[in-house]
C-alpha cells in the first residue's frame, strides 16, 4: 500500500473520528499546511457526503410510505403544471380559489423534504467500514509463472486468470477440480480461499485460509492479510487482531496496514 493510500485511510479515519486525540491534532495540522492532503480530505469529505446522500436515496425509493407521498406530490405537481399553463385560457377566478391548490402543493412537497429529513441514516457498522476500506482482490498477475509443472501451470493460469478478471466462480471451479489432483500445491489452496472470499462466501474462505496459514509458509505474508479481513468480516475480531499482530512482523506492502488496522480494531468493543 503506498503513501497516498495510507494517508486516504488516516484521512477516512479523521473524519468518523476513529484516531486518537493526538493523530487528530496531527491530521488537523497536515490538513491546513500541506495542500495535497488538504485536497484528500476535501475529497474523502466529499465521497463521504456522496454515499450518505445515496444511501438515503435508496432508503427512500423502498419506503412505501415515501413512495405513496412521492405519488401524490406528483400528482399536485402536475395539477399546478395544468393549472398554470391553461390559466390564459381559462375565465379569470377570484384570487383565494387558487389558494387551496397551491397550500396542497406545499403540503405534499414539504411532507416529502420531512420524510427526507426524518430518514433515519445507517451507517456502515465499525467492522463493515474497515473491511471495505481495507479489502481490495489480490493483484494476482505475477503468481501465474509459478507452477512446477505443465499440466500445473496450465490449470493455475485459467483459475488465476478467472479470479483476476473477477470471475470468482469460475475461479472456484476450477481450484476445486484441481484440488483432488494437487491437493498440496499451496497456490491451489491460497486461490481458491481468496476466490471464495471475492464470492463473499466468507466462512468457507475463513476455513481454506486458517488450513492454509497452519500448514503453509508460501505466500503467508498475503494469506495473513486476507484471512485477517475475513475474521473481520465474520465478527471474530480477537483472531483478527492477533492475525495482524503477526503480520506486522513481516517486512513488505501489508505491514503498515496490518499495523493500522490492528490499532483500529482496538477500539471496537
Amino acid at each position: 500500500m503506498n503513501h497516498n493510500s495510507d494517508k486516504r485511510i488516516i484521512l477516512a479515519d479523521y473524519i468518523f473520528e476513529d484516531l486518537g486525540p493526538e493523530e487528530m491534532i496531527q491530521i488537523e495540522q497536515e490538513i491546513k499546511e500541506d495542500p495535497e492532503v488538504s485536497e484528500l480530505y476535501n475529497l474523502n469529505v466529499n465521497v463521504k457526503d456522496y454515499l450518505k446522500a445515496k444511501i438515503q436515496l435508496e432508503e427512500m425509493k423502498s419506503d412505501p410510505c415515501l413512495a405513496e407521498a412521492e405519488e401524490l406530490a406528483e400528482h399536485a405537481f402536475e395539477d399546478q403544471d395544468t393549472f398554470t399553463e391553461d390559466r390564459a385560457s381559462k375565465p379569470k377566478v377570484k384570487p383565494w380559489v387558487k389558494g387551496p391548490r397551491l397550500f396542497f402543493t406545499a403540503s405534499i412537497a414539504a411532507t416529502i423534504a420531512a420524510l427526507v429529513l426524518i430518514s433515519v441514516f445507517k451507517p456502515f457498522t465499525n467492522t463493515e467500514r474497515l473491511f471495505q476500506g481495507y479489502y481490495a482482490p489480490l493483484n494476482a498477475s505475477d503468481y501465474s509463472q509459478r507452477g512446477e509443472t505443465s499440466s500445473l501451470y496450465k490449470d493455475l493460469s485459467e483459475g488465476i486468470n478467472r479470479y483476476i478478471q473477477g470471475d470468482y466462480e469460475e475461479s472456484t471451479v476450477f481450484f476445486n477440480q484441481m484440488g483432488s489432483v494437487y491437493a498440496d500445491q499451496p497456490e491451489v489452496q491460497f486461490f481458491s480461499g481468496l476466490a471464495y472470499l471475492g464470492l463473499e462466501q466468507y466462512e468457507q474462505a475463513g476455513v481454506i485460509l486458517a488450513d492454509y496459514v497452519e500448514h503453509n509458509t508460501r505466500f503467508l505474508p498475503e494469506a495473513l492479510w486476507y484471512l485477517s479481513l475475513t475474521c473481520l468480516k465474520t465478527g471474530d475480531i480477537a483472531q483478527a487482531r492477533d492475525l495482524l499482530i503477526r503480520l506486522s512482523a513481516y517486512e513488505g506492502m501489508y505491514k503498515r496496514s496490518s499495523q493500522l488496522l490492528e490499532r483500529k480494531l482496538r477500539r471496537i468493543k
